[in-house]
């Protein structure tokens, strides 16, 4: 897979200034479902599962072969026990499934006539038959043997249904921290992620045609309003918590906030083209290939010319291009933007450099505080 920013292959070290964990609550309870409640919740959409719904919007795509889906309802018929599945309920008391794509998803393919089971191992008589065609007594064994789930209530804090399913969905590849939110933090600012990453001077920027599949590009949108709408000082790690602070917060964003946003975001990447061509932007400049965007110098550029007016940029275009480049010219510096970006304290420090450094100077203002 393509790097997307600098530094995302790295091990990262835990920030010693991490904050320590909250008081966070998992509420769960069991929900077992008959196959045909769980065909009936799937067509009144009350149970959400891709591909028959475009939610929840991490899940990867139906990939089971009708080998391995035969051999499911085979493990039915047998009466051999099934994982369970697990299911997360919204605050509209609707289902997502969050693990169970693949099984919940054959069952309903099968049910519903859509392929004929192949090579059974032991019932080989029913080899070659589609549901409809098989005996009324054993559809309805079928119908009526029930899967076991688990529902994570929405009463349950959102941060720790995040880390839930983060640790549930590591069996081949693991989901990143934007493909989860997607789901925990569906709402108004997490679609205004998804609409921004399609901007085309961002796509510029980035050298791709097209968004990231693992909405990589869309946490880093996430990252900028973080900074935006609650300031530095807010800053804390784990980072991925403090993210999901805003995405939290911004599931109940007004459209005229989110249009506000969306226009800040958009203006922002225009200044930033100002100074910079897209092959430069968020990067060092060092040498003539293309680099990953680096996104401690994105956090820096864009937060300071978020707030900066168009033509104080365009007057001020050489002197702040000629400091930002002395500046990554000092060692420490360098460091700063190089390693462990997202620790506390280096994240304080970069900032407070770039402000002294770069915008005092170059707009004597106090833009960043």
């Amino acid at each position: 897979m393509t790097r997307l920013y600098e530094d995302e292959n790295q091990d990262y070290d835990p920030d010693p200034d991490r904050s320590s964990a909250e008081d966070r609550r998992l509420y769960t309870q069991p929900y077992d479902l008959s196959v045909a409640s769980l065909i009936d919740q799937l067509k009144d959409r009350t149970l959400h599962v891709r591909p028959l719904s475009k939610r929840p919007r991490f899940q990867r795509q139906y990939v089971w072969s009708t080998r391995l889906a035969s051999e499911l309802i085979e493990s039915i018929l047998l009466n051999i026990p099934i994982p369970p599945c697990y299911l997360a309920q919204t605050e509209d008391f609707e289902l997502d499934v969050i693990d169970g794509q693949q099984r919940i998803y054959s069952i309903y393919r099968f049910v519903t006539n859509q392929f004929k089971l192949v090579r059974l191992d032991v019932i080989s008589e029913l080899s070659g038959l589609s549901y409809h065609q098989l005996p009324g007594r054993i559809q309805k064994q079928i119908t009526t043997h029930t899967l076991r789930t688990v529902v994570i209530t929405k009463e349950s804090h959102p941060e720790i249904q995040f880390d839930v399913f983060e640790r549930l969905n590591t069996k081949t590849r693991p989901l990143n921290a934007q493909e989860l939110r997607n789901c925990v933090y569906r709402g108004g600012l997490n679609s205004l992620l998804q609409e921004l990453s399609l901007y085309r001077p961002w796509l510029a920027i980035l050298g791709r045609p097209k968004p990231d599949n693992r909405f990589r590009d869309q946490e880093m949108i996430l990252r900028f309003f973080a900074f935006h709408e609650m300031g530095i000082p807010s800053y804390r790690t784990p980072q991925k918590h403090w993210l999901n602070t805003l995405a939290s917060k911004g599931r109940k964003y007004s459209p005229d906030k989110l249009e506000r946003l969306a226009v800040t975001w958009r203006e922002t990447i225009d200044k930033c083209l100002l100074v910079f061509s897209p092959e430069e932007c968020f990067r060092r400049l060092d040498d003539t290939r293309r680099r990953p965007v680096n996104r401690g110098l994105m956090d820096l550029t864009m937060t300071a010319l978020s707030k900066i007016p168009r033509e104080h940029i365009i007057a001020k275009r050489d002197e702040f291009r000629r400091r930002y480049v002395d500046l990554l010219r000092d060692d420490h510096f360098q460091e700063l933007v190089s390693r462990s970006i997202d620790h506390k304290n280096r994240v304080i420090s970069r900032f407070d450099i770039w402000k002294e450094r770069v915008v005092d100077k170059v707009f004597q203002s106090g833009t960043l505080h």
